[in-house]
């Protein structure tokens, strides 16, 4: 496949997709209601952002998933790096990490949000929540990844921790750390959208759960809509940079 087919090909496929559901909103004369067309939509999704409203309610989204993403990221980096060079502290800690993954977060949102209040703090906790154990198994994952050898030819050269981490252990562990970076972002999206079902006043989730009550069901796929985007050129974003940083394994 050429590289021009490769970059069309994505694009192709989703105007597939939007293509088939208008036919089939048509064909089968479903009811706006219930499903409206990709058009329908679109024209709502313009609407909205004329007045204002879906930017303002992306914006308060994005800040909560960003502000997840930073936090989760700081703490599965400090936790990560101590669990990938220090076996005991694995074996103490591991149960306590795997029995948290069998919580679901919809279950601990409302606890949350009962002791923080319900404003921006709550929803980047959640959102960290959401994100941080995978992001914690990336970075144990991606430094454990990294040869011995590697560790002792560091220490050969008499670099210290420190100087071993951003210069060995970093650069070869970058492949599997973005990787992480990607998942990471998009799931910090669901972890504010999540925050904002069980209490919010803006926010693409508040537009959601709002519409849902007002049966107001274009309004929801708007919402859709723009996480879908958010998560797209968040995942984009994440892309470009690892193609920067890791220009140096094709040379």
């Amino acid at each position: 496949m050429s590289a021009i087919s490769e970059r069309l090909s994505p694009w192709l496929f989703t105007i597939g997709i939007f293509a088939f559901w208008e036919l089939a909103c048509r064909i089968f004369k479903i009811d706006r209601f219930i499903l409206p067309t990709p058009l329908q939509v679109a024209q709502d999704f313009g609407l909205e952002l004329s007045r204002g409203g879906l930017l303002a309610n992306a914006g308060v989204t994005l800040q909560e998933a960003l502000g997840g993403f930073a936090l989760a990221a700081a703490a599965a980096g400090v936790l990560g790096y101590a669990i990938a060079h220090l076996r005991p502290l694995e074996v103490l800690v591991a149960p306590f990490i795997a029995a948290s993954q069998a919580i679901p977060v919809v279950a601990v949102a409302p606890i949350i949000i009962l002791l923080l209040g319900a404003g921006l703090l709550p929803k980047v906790l959640i959102g960290a929540v959401v994100v941080v154990f995978p992001l914690l198994i990336t970075v144990v994952t991606g430094l454990r990844g990294v040869g011995r050898d590697y560790h002792d030819v560091a220490r050969v050269f008499g670099a210290s921790r420190l100087q071993t981490l951003l210069l060995v252990e970093l650069p070869l562990a970058a492949p599997t750390l973005l990787s992480g970076l990607k998942l990471g972002l998009t799931l910090s999206i669901m972890g504010a959208v999540v925050g904002e079902f069980v209490a919010a006043d803006s926010g693409l989730g508040f537009m959601i759960s709002n519409a849902i009550g007002n049966f107001e069901v274009s309004t929801r796929y708007v919402a859709l809509i723009a996480l879908a985007i958010f998560s797209i050129a968040l995942f984009g974003l994440v892309t470009l940079l690892e193609r920067i940083l890791l220009r140096w394994q094709d040379v």
